[in-house]
């Protein structure tokens, strides 16, 4: 091999390791997004099963303030307060994720959320007859929080994972 071809292969490993080298930069740059781990705790007398399931919701604002509950899971962009365009309305919520569950026990995680903070609410259906968005009338309900009919956002950072525990039972139910 001559001395210029051996230049030019040089000059080529040398450029492939430079672009490996930035493509590695890049990947550890790029966020990892929020996550959040619910384990939940369902202890009424349903039957959690492939039809019975518990589906926990992830919400951007506190349910119980909102008037309407928008399937955002489908939809596009969250309705705008028109105070403030960049806001999103405190009358409605959003259900920014759906995730089932086939166990009273089961923990789901929820990856990539873009928003902070966030509610959690789950319901069981118990009639297995579930269409989204609005839970069945009279499934069994719960919302994290430390106290009952008080939900608690839930804090997000980018590349942190936040676990939950949601307990509830078959005290409160869906209207």
């Amino acid at each position: 091999m001559n001395r210029k071809n051996a230049i030019l292969l040089a000059l080529i490993a040398l450029f492939a390791l430079l672009a490996l080298g930035w493509t590695q930069v890049d990947a550890k740059a790029a966020p990892a997004g929020k996550t959040l781990k619910v384990k939940l705790n369902y202890a009424g007398a349903g039957i959690v099963d492939e039809q019975h399931k518990i589906y926990v919701l992830v919400l951007d604002s506190n349910p119980y303030m909102a008037k309407t509950l928008v399937d955002m899971t489908s939809q596009t962009a969250p309705a705008k307060n028109e105070a403030t365009a960049s806001a999103p309305s405190p009358e409605v919520c959003h259900i920014l994720r759906r995730e089932p569950a086939t166990a009273k026990d089961q923990t789901l995680t929820v990856s990539d959320l873009s928003a902070s903070p966030v509610y959690v609410m789950a319901f069981f259906d118990k009639t297995g007859t579930y269409v989204a968005p609005d839970p069945p009338s009279g499934s069994p309900l719960g919302l994290y929080g430390k106290e009952p009919g008080k939900p608690e956002p839930i804090k997000l950072e980018e590349g942190k994972t936040v676990e939950v525990v949601l307990a509830f039972d078959d005290s409160t139910k869906t209207p």
